[in-house]
């Protein structure tokens, strides 16, 4: 059995920092003005992301990751048989 905890990509008001406006560039290098970073969980980046869309803001880069269902087990009860997996 699990409990369903949360996800990642709606905060329901649970954002515990909220980014000023950020510049997008997509993978083919195009520049937009967004608030797209406040939808949810990103990642920091040392360096400028290759070959996939990411954020500006102040300076660092930023991509935003996949929704993911946080789950917590509740017993070991795993069976083959009844898992839809």
């Amino acid at each position: 059995m699990i409990e369903i905890l949360g996800i990642t990509k709606t905060w329901f008001g649970g954002a515990n920092k909220v980014y000023p406006e950020q510049i997008q560039v997509s993978s083919s290098g195009k520049e937009s003005r967004v608030t797209k970073l406040n939808d949810g969980a990103v990642l920091w980046h040392n360096e400028m992301p290759e070959n996939e869309t990411y954020y500006i803001v102040e300076g660092r880069y930023y991509t935003q990751v996949y929704a993911r269902v946080i789950i917590r087990y509740l017993k070991n009860t795993f069976n083959k048989q009844t898992c839809v997996c």
